[in-house]
């Protein structure tokens, strides 16, 4: 009878097993499914400003550490800024590239 009982508690440990790899799926499922619902129409991935501007940022600073501060304080003055935190968020991808060419 104890062999029959111990048959038992595997098979319901299996169960749940089963059922917790299930729940796993389908949050994954539901999460993927979630992110392409958010992705835009044109196939471009969704910009985050904020990751952008510390990109941007990033960029700035090794310019202006390769000796190139004038021509970057130039970049800002055409995006009509004194600083980063000035630019429109909408032309950080163009002042990076701006930034990313200056030296070149």
């Amino acid at each position: 009878m104890s062999a029959m009982n111990d048959f038992n508690l595997q098979l319901k440990e299996a169960e749940n097993q089963l059922d917790q790899v299930k729940d796993t799926i389908q949050s994954i499922r539901k999460s993927l499914s979630s992110n392409q619902d958010a992705a835009p129409c044109d196939g471009q991935p969704k910009r985050d400003p904020v990751e952008d501007k510390v990109t941007v940022r990033k960029m700035l600073a090794k310019k202006s550490a390769e000796g190139y501060t004038a021509q970057v304080k130039a970049l800002l003055h055409k995006f009509g800024a004194e600083k980063l935190s000035d630019v429109d968020p909408k032309d950080y991808e163009d002042l990076y590239y701006s930034a990313e060419g200056l030296g070149q």
